[in-house]
């Protein structure tokens, strides 16, 4: 069941990418992000966290960000999927996001998605629903994402 959903996942931002023809055809990024964010479930707790994450990605004609990651403090590996559908050229980009997260020690795999919002070079807003998948319990996640990148290749 894992596996399907991230083969679905991995399709389904493949499509989206295959159309698009504006901008950078190919952009490969490797980086740190510091993750700080709330996160709330619907009994009415929060929780603040700040959480590294190393990440390996590629951007596909300014539309599509594929990437597959390491958090180091929650022994997890992810996979982030992201969809710009209004795109750099605006003053605010926004994307849609789909992510998973293994987390390894748990052996809980963790299902997100929801909005994210670009803030010009500083980073990125998002406001996330997550679960696990294998007891569905939807909490809210609302932080941002300061990425520390470097461009390994474009064309």
């Amino acid at each position: 069941m894992r596996k399907l959903l991230l083969l679905l996942t991995l399709v389904l931002f493949w499509l989206f990418t295959v159309d698009a023809q504006e901008g950078e055809r190919l952009k490969v990024i490797a980086g740190v992000r510091v993750n700080p964010f709330v996160m709330y479930d619907f009994d009415g707790n929060k929780t603040e966290i700040t959480r590294i994450h190393t990440e390996l990605g590629a951007m596909f004609n300014n539309k599509t960000y594929l990437s597959v990651g390491y958090t180091p403090f929650a022994n997890a590996i992810y996979n982030f999927n992201e969809y710009w559908f209004v795109g750099f050229d605006k003053k605010i980009p926004v994307s849609w996001v789909l992510a998973e997260e293994y987390m390894i020690d748990e052996k809980k795999f963790i299902l997100q998605t929801g909005p994210n919002f670009k803030l010009g070079n500083v980073g990125n807003a998002f406001v996330f629903l997550f679960t696990p998948v294998d007891d569905i319990n939807w909490g809210l996640k609302v932080g941002v994402f300061i990425p520390l990148n470097v461009v390994l290749h474009k064309e």
